[in-house]
């Protein structure tokens, strides 16, 4: 399968750790998403006013896991959706400008708090595909699959996160459908570590 040399050189070369995968953080501006947080929702996640912060991939889980434990509560889950895009748009104004048009969107927002609630019971390429049904592109449909899912332990079968730079990092091109990125990695990590999450394999990724 093609790109699957290229990944486990990058698993060999990142070596990921759980505790590593979870302390991922990246930079964003929470005073950019709580000034520009859509008023419809009435609801606002937790941002705070500082210019810069960052946000871990574990904190996001936390989120994500108030979500479930709440069964779906609005509030619970707009601040999962608050917290998974802006780790997902990072420090680029013009993708954070792109989620808060998205949201911004009566019908769109509506939609989306809707399917968030469905995809425990899916596989992860569907879930994927839902999310990219109401306009999300796949980066951000798997964004939130991703974390939704929860943490990852060993190789049970759960979303990962995709984008042009990790299917470019693991040799795969452009038109590669997500049930094919998600069966590269598997194969990529089944050949690193059978026992190692497949979020190891993208966060490899991610740094490669």
């Amino acid at each position: 399968m093609g790109g699957v040399n290229q990944i486990v050189q990058a698993l060999t070369m990142a070596s990921p750790t759980p505790e590593a995968i979870l302390a991922d953080a990246v930079t964003f501006s929470p005073r950019r998403w709580k000034t520009g947080w859509p008023h419809h929702l009435r609801h606002v996640p937790p941002f705070r006013d500082d210019a810069t912060a960052t946000i871990s991939r574990g904190e996001v889980f936390l989120f994500a896991a108030d979500a479930v434990q709440t069964e779906f509560s609005r509030d619970a889950v707009i601040d999962f959706i608050g917290a998974a895009f802006a780790f997902g748009a990072g420090s680029k104004p013009q993708v954070q400008l792109k989620l808060q048009q998205f949201l911004r969107n009566k019908s769109n927002a509506a939609e989306l708090l809707r399917t968030l609630r469905t995809l425990p019971s899916k596989d992860p390429a569907q879930q994927v595909a839902d999310l990219e049904a109401l306009g999300l592109d796949a980066q951000f449909a798997s964004t939130l699959a991703y974390f939704l899912a929860g943490t990852q332990e060993g190789a049970e079968p759960k979303p990962v996160i995709v984008s042009p730079s990790h299917l470019a990092a693991a040799g795969l091109t452009g038109d590669t459908s997500y049930a094919e990125y998600l069966a590269a990695l598997s194969v990529a990590r089944d050949e690193w570590d059978a026992t190692a999450p497949l979020d190891a394999v993208e966060f490899a990724l991610s740094r490669s």
